[in-house]
């Protein structure tokens, strides 16, 4: 069989509605406005609601498989036979004029259209309430969050715009279900004290939150510890850390400046407090300066133009591990560095993964190079942090 265009493929999927094609393999009811009904794939009770038909997008999801796709996966999944077999099943290609190419065209552009202003929709919606968040939250100083630092031997700049403190934050993570097995919104396993940080988009305004979650009744020498919170279900550990909203060439200001001539980027809060700690100890002049933290090494260096196979790790199967190249990708603009910056610092933890970390940290330094501006690059030891060193030196 020769190729099978995009337009042969949604002319099968038009000609066979996923409703009609799931409701042939399963008995299929409306809840809420949703089509739901037992997995043909996996099985389950008739009152199971695990399976779901989304007709809007042509498609399907079972939440235990877990699986989903368009008729032609439901298909596959369910008689077990391969792509070309799943659509020969479902009438085969058919001849397509140049109408019905631009019909189906047209058709796959306004679905294009409509996922993508869904998706910016929500993004603004949950831009706006983390902002409402952000408002509520009260100065990082002389709280919780200013101890776990001081803990960890770190100083607060006087006026630090982007940390802040949230006496109490609940933490979601997973679903609420009810008795009949319906998912009934996020699921509340943990409230307590927060540090939170603000990710300010290259517009300017704001974009999300970066929070960790603390332990008020956990001290180690009077000192708070991040909060140890448990997945109810698994007893699995979970990360006290999590970022939302949209970080995507955002940043967190440590410490501000209107036009700074010099500037230290780094992955992390605690790393670039650390360097600040360290600078300011030692007396070194911080008026023209600013410090950003930019969430995780991802963010700060940007998209690279290409994956590269690792020297050294490999996947289960044996083939050399994938990572992002050294050379940026010419259409991310990463962080927006201000014009006035003629000195950038670039901060590489030593305990992050060296392959990943030094293609990472030049990438940043060749996408951030302009003429008249020196770039640095600033690895702490190897296995340390830039926290470890400044504890260690002050030991």
């Amino acid at each position: 069989m020769a190729r099978i265009t995009e337009d042969e493929l949604d002319d099968i999927r038009a000609r066979n509605p996923i409703a009609d094609v799931a409701g042939g393999y399963t008995k299929l009811r409306r809840a809420g406005g949703r089509l739901v009904g037992p997995c043909p794939i996996c099985g389950g009770r008739a009152s199971s609601q695990r399976f779901e038909v989304i007709e809007k997008d042509s498609s399907w999801v079972c939440a235990v498989c877990p699986d989903g796709g368009d008729v032609i996966r439901l298909v596959e999944k369910v008689e077990g036979c391969d792509f070309r077999a799943a659509i020969e099943r479902l009438g085969g290609r058919a001849a397509i004029d140049t109408a019905r190419a631009k019909e189906l065209f047209e058709e796959r552009e306004r679905k294009r259209l409509a996922r993508e202003k869904t998706s910016a929709d929500y993004r603004e919606a949950e831009r706006k309430r983390l902002h409402r968040t952000w408002k509520q939250t009260q100065p990082i100083h002389d709280t919780v969050a200013a101890r776990y630092l001081e803990g960890r031997g770190l100083q607060l700049p006087d006026r630090c715009p982007g940390l802040r403190f949230a006496p109490t934050m609940p933490y979601w993570h997973g679903e609420t279900v009810d008795d009949q097995g319906r998912k009934a919104g996020p699921r509340k396993i943990h409230e307590g004290p927060a540090m939170i940080g603000a990710f300010i988009r290259p517009d300017g305004k704001f974009g999300g939150l970066h929070l960790t979650w603390l332990d008020d009744n956990e001290y180690v020498s009077d000192q708070p510890l991040k909060a140890q919170i448990l997945d109810p279900d698994s007893g699995e550990v979970l990360n006290s850390k999590k970022m939302r909203g949209s970080k995507t060439g955002a940043y967190i200001a440590i410490q501000m400046h209107d036009a700074p001539k010099r500037l230290v980027i780094g992955e992390g809060i605690e790393t670039v407090l650390s360097v600040w700690t360290a600078m300011q100890r030692a007396g070194r002049p911080l008026d023209d300066m600013a410090f950003w933290a930019a969430g995780d090494l991802g963010n700060l260096a940007g998209r690279a133009n290409k994956t590269v196979n690792h020297p050294s790790l490999k996947r289960p199967n044996g083939q050399p591990q994938k990572v992002p190249d050294r050379f940026p990708d010419p259409d991310d603009a990463g962080l927006s560095i201000p014009e006035s910056v003629e000195e950038l610092i670039l901060l590489g933890d030593g305990d992050s993964e060296p392959v990943l970390t030094e293609f990472a940290m030049e990438r940043a330094a060749r996408r951030y190079a302009r003429e008249g501006r020196v770039v640095r690059i600033a690895f702490a030891p190897a296995g340390l942090d830039f926290n470890d060193v400044l504890k260690a030196a002050a030991a």
